[in-house]
C-alpha cells in the first residue's frame, strides 16, 4: 500500500507540473494584428503587426504571467509598388533580454524606416533609426541631438485587441497611465532618462 501510495503522489506531482508548464507554453508564442498608421506625409497604410513571446521574464513576484516579450515584427508592402512584403524584426535586446521596441514607422525619401527604444536600464533608453535599401535594413547612427518624431506605432496594451487597431483605439491603447513618454516620441535627444 506504502509504494501505490508514493507511486501516486509522484505521477500527481508530474500532473501538476506538466499542467504548469502547459499553461505556460499556452500564453507564449504570437500575438498579431494589423494597424493603421499615418506617415509623415499624411498618407495611411496598413501594416502587420506581431509580438511574440517566450516563456520566462523577471522574477515572479514582478511578472506573475510567466511569458515575456521576445520581439517584434512589423510587415508591409514594398514602396515601389512590386507588391513584395518586406519585414523588420527587432534586433536589440536590452541588459534584462527585453527586446528594442519600435515607434515611429515611415517612408523617408522613398525609403522605410523604423525609430525603436531600448532600455539600457530600468530608468534610460536609447532610440535607434533603421532604414531598408538595396533589400536589407541597416541601422543608421542617430546625433546626440535630432528632430522629434511622434510615436505612429502601438506600444501600449495588445490585451483582447481588435484584428485591425485603427487610430482611435491605437491612441486609447498608447495613452493609459504609466506609459514613458519615452514611448510617445523619439527624440529628440538620442538618450532618454527618467521620463
Amino acid at each position: 500500500m506504502k509504494t501505490h501510495n508514493t507511486i501516486f503522489k509522484k505521477i500527481t506531482k508530474l500532473g501538476i507540473l506538466l499542467m504548469i508548464g502547459l499553461s505556460m507554453t499556452a500564453c507564449s508564442g504570437p500575438i498579431k494584428w494589423k494597424e493603421e498608421v499615418q506617415l509623415s506625409d499624411g498618407k495611411v497604410i496598413v501594416v502587420d503587426r506581431e509580438s511574440i513571446y517566450e516563456s520566462g521574464g523577471d522574477e515572479w513576484a514582478s511578472n506573475r504571467s510567466g511569458v515575456k516579450i521576445k520581439a517584434f515584427h512589423i510587415r508591409f508592402p514594398n514602396p515601389d509598388g512590386s507588391g513584395k512584403m518586406i519585414e523588420w524584426k527587432t534586433t536589440k535586446v536590452s541588459p534584462r533580454r527585453y527586446p528594442e521596441v519600435p515607434l515611429v514607422f515611415d517612408i523617408e525619401e522613398g525609403k522605410p524606416t523604423v525609430f525603436t527604444l531600448l532600455s539600457v536600464s530600468p530608468t534610460c533608453g536609447v532610440y535607434s533609426k533603421y532604414v531598408y535599401q538595396n533589400g536589407i535594413w541597416t541601422e543608421k547612427k542617430l546625433p546626440e541631438q535630432f528632430e522629434k518624431h511622434t510615436t505612429n506605432l502601438l506600444f501600449g496594451s495588445y490585451k483582447d485587441a481588435p484584428n485591425l487597431i485603427n487610430f482611435q483605439e491605437k491612441y486609447k491603447r498608447n495613452d493609459q497611465p504609466g506609459y514613458r513618454k519615452a514611448l510617445k516620441q523619439v527624440g529628440p535627444s538620442i538618450k532618454v532618462c527618467g521620463e
